[in-house]
Formats: C-alpha cells, sequence, structure tokens
C-alpha cells in the first residue's frame, strides 16, 4: 500500500472514530452517553493526534478562561429559566422533566450527590462533544468545517438528554449552541465551556435544591 493510500485511509478511520461517539446518545438518549463516553477515550488512548485538538483548555489565561466562562455560564442559566424554558414548554405543551431529581428538593444529602453528578457530567460532556468531536474534527476537516460539526454536535447533545422530555431536548440543544458557540469563539479551547457548563449545572442543581 502506497504512503498516499495509507494516510487516506488513516484519515478516514480518524474521521469515524472522531464522529463515533455521536452515535451511541443518537441510538439511546440517556444511558447512550457512558458508551459515548468510553469511545471518546478509546480513540484518544489510540489516536495520538486527538489528545491535543481534543484537550486544549486554556484561552488567554485560566483565570480569563474560568472567569469568562462563569459570567455566560450565569448568563445562559437566567437567560434559559426566564425566557427559553417558558418559551419551549408553550410551544410543546410540556414541562421539563427532571426524573426523580426533585428530591434534592430541601435534602442535603441528595442535593450533594445530584451536585457532583452534575459538575462531573459537565466535564465530561464538554470534553466528548465540543473537545473530542468538533476540536478533533476540525482538525480533521479542516476549520471551515468547524461550525457544521458544532451544529452536527449540538442536535445529538440536545437529543441525548431526551429523558427529560421533548422540552428538556430543546432546552439542552439551545444550551448546547451556547457551549458550541463559546467554544468556537474562544479558538477551540475547553476551559471557558467547562466552567461556563459547570456554573450552568450549579445554578440548576442548587435550584432544584431550593424549590421547596
Amino acid at each position: 500500500m502506497s504512503s498516499k493510500a495509507t494516510k487516506a485511509t488513516g484519515t478516514l478511520l480518524a474521521a469515524i472514530a472522531c464522529l463515533l461517539p455521536l452515535v451511541p446518545v443518537a441510538l439511546q438518549p440517556g444511558f447512550g452517553v457512558f458508551a459515548s463516553i468510553a469511545l471518546a477515550a478509546i480513540g484518544l488512548v489510540f489516536f495520538k493526534g486527538a489528545r491535543a485538538p481534543t484537550l486544549a483548555m486554556v484561552w488567554k489565561n485560566r483565570i480569563v478562561s474560568i472567569l469568562f466562562g462563569i459570567v455566560v455560564g450565569s448568563g445562559m442559566a437566567w437567560g434559559i429559566a426566564n425566557f427559553v424554558r417558558p418559551f419551549v414548554e408553550q410551544q410543546f405543551g410540556k414541562g421539563i422533566s427532571v426524573g426523580g431529581l426533585e428530591q434534592a428538593a430541601g435534602n442535603p444529602i441528595m442535593y450533594a450527590f445530584v451536585l457532583l453528578i452534575a459538575l462531573g457530567s459537565a466535564i465530561l460532556e464538554e470534553i466528548v462533544f465540543r473537545g473530542y468531536v468538533i476540536g478533533w474534527g476540525a482538525k480533521i476537516f479542516g476549520k471551515g468545517f468547524a461550525p457544521v460539526i458544532m451544529l452536527l454536535s449540538t442536535a445529538v447533545f440536545g437529543y441525548a438528554h431526551m429523558d427529560y422530555g421533548v422540552s428538556g431536548a430543546v432546552v439542552t440543544g439551545f444550551a448546547g449552541l451556547v457551549l458550541g458557540t463559546l467554544y468556537l469563539l474562544c479558538g477551540r479551547r475547553l476551559l471557558p465551556c467547562i466552567a461556563a457548563h459547570m456554573t450552568f449545572n450549579f445554578i440548576g442543581s442548587t435550584a432544584l435544591y431550593l424549590a421547596t
């Protein structure tokens, strides 16, 4: 096999590996995310070229990255709670299902558990849906395709939360669109997105706890 054919084969395999984590969550919303995380982890192990674009963290500097992410996450939580969620629920005639998470209301132990899961999932979801799929995808397909890959990742990210109901999936998709846009605006650096996502999930989890 010629070097050109070998390179083409390697690129094809990398492209498949890059987009593969989107498949489990598309086929099985909710629990499929565990398979998606596993596939991304396997990809990072076997494709050295995936590591740098996936795990590129700092935009400008750490403090700016974190503070900017906190501001965006706070604004996203406020905007979704006051405008996006009411509009979406009105359009679909259904509220967002929190799948038993209402048990965190007034329960410190349950709140701590929900918060731990929420913060941890924020980190993992950013690594998979933003860093791995979009960041590595931009390297494989070219920077010009990054917005297209972002929209694809966003659509799957929203659908992956279908266990929250249709309204929940749409609202989560909107949140994913904000995070994906933030990721591109910050030069495909993850730290602002992780800070924003963690802030958003912290506010949401705390709102559940205070809903007594």
